[in-house]
Formats: C-alpha cells, sequence, structure tokens
C-alpha cells in the first residue's frame, strides 16, 4: 500500500444519555455457552455484539471508567474532540462508515490536499513539490529489497531514495520534514524505528476519509447498547484451560467457557494481566517485537476563528520537523474555533511529560510562528497522553525492524481453544486502524462460534 501523507491521522456518557448501567437485552438461554470479553473497545464491542446476537452469554470487563479505549471524545471544550481514533481511513466499503450510517452518524469527507503551508525555513515549492517523487522512490526501494525488507528501517530507505533518486535536490532538513509527514505521523513511530515492510503492510479501503462531526464515540456507544459491561473492572489474572476460562478482576473471579483477549498491545507488553500457564514463546515473542506507536493531540480552543475558515489542513515547516508540524482545523466540522495538532514519536511521548499549561503554551507559541505573534489566547486546551495511558500503553502497533506481519498471526492465534485475541495489532489486512481493530472482533467472534457448534 502506498504511503499516504496521513492515512491515520487521529468523555461524556452524560452528554450521550449513557449514565447508569449496561444491561443484557439479547436473551440467552441458561445453557447457552458463557464468554467473557476483556476490553470494551471497539474490537471487543464487535465481539461482543456477535456473539450477543447468536444467543451466547456474553460479558464485558473494562478496566476503566468509560467504554470505547482507544476511541475517546471528549466535549468539555464545546465541541466533539476525538482524544484518540479521528478519521475514518476510506469510506468505500468501511465497516465503520457500515456503522455511522446505521447509527444515523453523519461524516464529513476530510480533504488532505485542502491545506496551507507554513514555511519557516525558506524550501516549501522544493520540498512539496518532491513528496510525490520521494513516495515512489521509497516504493522502487521497497520493491527491490523485499526479500530483507523486515530488516531495513524506512530511515535506511530514505537515506538510499535521497542519495540515489534525488541527489543534492534536497537537503536534510526538507526531509526530515518529509520523513515526518510521510513515517511519523502516519505510523506514530521514528523513522528509524519502523521496518520498511512496516510501512506498506496493510490493504485499506478505497474512498476519501471521513471525520465523525458529533463525536467517534458515538460508534462505540452504540454497539454497547443492551450489552452486559462491568466498568472499572480491571482483569488481575487470566486463567485458561481446554476446560474453560476463570478471570479474577479485583478479588472477583469470573469464570467462563471461552474469552476474547483485546487488550492493547502496549498493556501486553507490561505483562500485567499475568496469563496462567504462561502464554507460549510464539505469542510472547509477538509481543515484544511487535512495536507500540504514539500519537499525541493537542487540541486549542480559541475566542474566535482568526484563521482561513476554509482550511482544512496547515503545515509548519520549522527547523524542528517533528514538532508541531501539522494541524488540523475543526471549524469547518464542527463550527467551533478550535485546531488541532499532532505529535508523533519521540516528541509525542517527550509532551507527555509537561503539564497541561505547558503543552498548550508550546502549542500556541508554534501557531504564533505561523500566524503572527497578535493572535489571541487560547482560552482551553485538551490532550491525550497515551503512553501514560495504563489502558493503552501507546496509540497503535507497527512493524518495527526485525518484526514482519508473522508477529500479528501468533499474536491472534487462540489458545486451548478457549481464549481468542483481538484488537488492532491483529489485524493483518488493515493493523493500527479503528475498522481494522473492529474486524478483528468480528473474526474472534467468528472463531469462537465456530467452536460451539
Amino acid at each position: 500500500m502506498p504511503i499516504s501523507r496521513r492515512s491515520f491521522l487521529s468523555t461524556g456518557l452524560s452528554a450521550l444519555g449513557l449514565m447508569g448501567p449496561y444491561l443484557k437485552s439479547v436473551p440467552a438461554s441458561a445453557s447457552a455457552p458463557k464468554v467473557i470479553v476483556i476490553g470494551a473497545g471497539i474490537s471487543g464491542l464487535a465481539a461482543a455484539e456477535k456473539l450477543s446476537i447468536h444467543g451466547l452469554r456474553v460479558t464485558l470487563l473494562e478496566g476503566r471508567e468509560r467504554i470505547g479505549g482507544r476511541l475517546w471524545t471528549d466535549r468539555s471544550l464545546g465541541a466533539p474532540l476525538d482524544l484518540g481514533a479521528s478519521w475514518i481511513h476510506g469510506i468505500r466499503g468501511n465497516p465503520i462508515t457500515k456503522l455511522a450510517k446505521r447509527f444515523s452518524q453523519p461524516l464529513y469527507k476530510w480533504d488532505y490536499d485542502n491545506e496551507l503551508t507554513f514555511d519557516l525555513l525558506g524550501f516549501k515549492a522544493r520540498a512539496l513539490n518532491r513528496f510525490d517523487e520521494l513516495a515512489a522512490a521509497l516504493l522502487d526501494v521497497a520493491y527491490n529489497n523485499r526479500a530483507n525488507s523486515s530488516s531495513v528501517s524506512v530511515a535506511e530507505a530514505i537515506e538510499t531514495v535521497s542519495r540515489k533518486h534525488l541527489g543534492s535536490q534536497l537537503t536534510s532538513k526538507e526531509i526530515a520534514f518529509l520523513t515526518a509527514s510521510l513515517v511519523e505521523l502516519e505510523y506514530a513511530a521514528e523513522a528509524e524505528s519502523l521496518s520498511l515492510n512496516g510501512a506498506f503492510e496493510g490493504v485499506g479501503f478505497d474512498g476519501a476519509d471521513a471525520v465523525l462531526p458529533e463525536g467517534y464515540d458515538r460508534i462505540a456507544s452504540n454497539l454497547a447498547a443492551g450489552l452486559d459491561i462491568r466498568l472499572g473492572t480491571k482483569v488481575d489474572t487470566i486463567n485458561y484451560s481446554v476446560r474453560g476460562i476463570s478471570v479474577q478482576a479485583g478479588g472477583v473471579a469470573f469464570d467462563a467457557d471461552f474469552a476474547i483477549c483485546t487488550l492493547p498491545l502496549g498493556v501486553l507488553k507490561t505483562g500485567t494481566p499475568a496469563f496462567d500457564p504462561p502464554l507460549p514463546a510464539e505469542k510472547r515473542r509477538a509481543i515484544e517485537l511487535l512495536g507500540m506507536g504514539v500519537l499525541n493531540k493537542i487540541f486549542l480552543a480559541y475566542p474566535i476563528e482568526f484563521c482561513r475558515t476554509d482550511i482544512l489542513n496547515f503545515n509548519r515547516i520549522s527547523k524542528s520537523s517533528k514538532e508541531f508540524a501539522y494541524w488540523a482545523n475543526l471549524y469547518p466540522s464542527t463550527g467551533q474555533p478550535v485546531l488541532c495538532a499532532l505529535n508523533a514519536g519521540k516528541f509525542g511521548k517527550e509532551l507527555e511529560g509537561l503539564s497541561e499549561p505547558d503543552r498548550r503554551e508550546r502549542a500556541h507559541k508554534a501557531l504564533q510562528s505561523m500566524f503572527g505573534i497578535d493572535i489571541p489566547a487560547p482560552t482551553a486546551s485538551r490532550s491525550s497522553a497515551w503512553q501514560s495511558d495504563a489502558f493503552a500503553r501507546g496509540s497503535y502497533s507497527y512493524l518495527p525492524v526485525g518484526a514482519d506481519t508473522a508477529e500479528r498471526i501468533s499474536l491472534a492465534a487462540p489458545l486451548k481453544g478457549t481464549i481468542f485475541f483481538a484488537g488492532e495489532a491483529t489485524s493483518l489486512d488493515n493493523p493500527s486502524t479503528v475498522h481494522g481493530a473492529y474486524q478483528s472482533g468480528l473474526k474472534a467472534a467468528e472463531d469462537l462460534l465456530s467452536r460451539t457448534k
């Protein structure tokens, strides 16, 4: 799949009228198999809904006090702000598009070409005009190195491209800008860490990308309706055997015939919850080798819309190519004067060490370098910190140097015929996406159902 500029450039239960317990609405007989689904993110909700429709007794255990996982919409600034996933990537045939239609959620098509670039270094024309050329050259390098693309980093491939294909036409700072734009905001990882095959995995969907102006969490909340979800229930241990499942959570035992584990890769890397017996070597190796990227957002709310209301995307080319390089304008989709910066990799993690006021100040200064020092001060801000989030430990997975898609297969493999695994990191066709996570939940449910026949 060719690299796109930004194919994945991602509260309020009370606001949604969802306070109070979730209750099962699909009747199941007392003799129906019992299933524990661990995690009420999109993959867990997809699996639970499908199993419930087939009459199984399903309970979801969710450590957070909310559903959705890395689908997280905040409304504290007056507009729905998606701190996690934001975009539906390729709306044609995408199952999330179908869910949006099913739940009567409007879509706003996102035009990445509708952009304005603030060039603080004076090389905009040359660098931006080389974008397609660099992407095509990367494809060529990937093809020629397909036999060992797991051991080649994207940074190494770009160095080869810049030396052999583009000669001396681009400076190191120009290449750094293109790398940040092409790679690091896309994959939430440093180009030095991302393997070349990782930059081209997956198949994707056709059509434009789109956002959900009313919030991505509306998809999760509608899927959750009628399901038995236990919020604030953090799983400590998972005992599994051919005879069944016993999950310990906060001193309470949940016994079942089957389980589906949808914990994020970042959480599995911590070794908690513990599996008994321990996970087999192939699955442990997959967890260790796969990478968990970080993509953090900061939303700044302003008293007035001071930038052009018809522009969706603002690029910032500066000496620090990785810092506040891309901004999304939410005014066209929400009608509110809110701008959102996306920061990935090391800088995204660095921001997590700052207080919210300090993040807001740094982001505002970046905007001042673009629009001038006379712009108004932000009235408020809201930002994410996915690496620090104990229930995520990152934003989404990627293939680092030394890893291959075989690791995703191992991660997804069921154990003992009673415990199944789902989540975006287990998806071969669409990793790192909401639709990939959703499809993985459906697949795990289908595999489980085949064991009940």
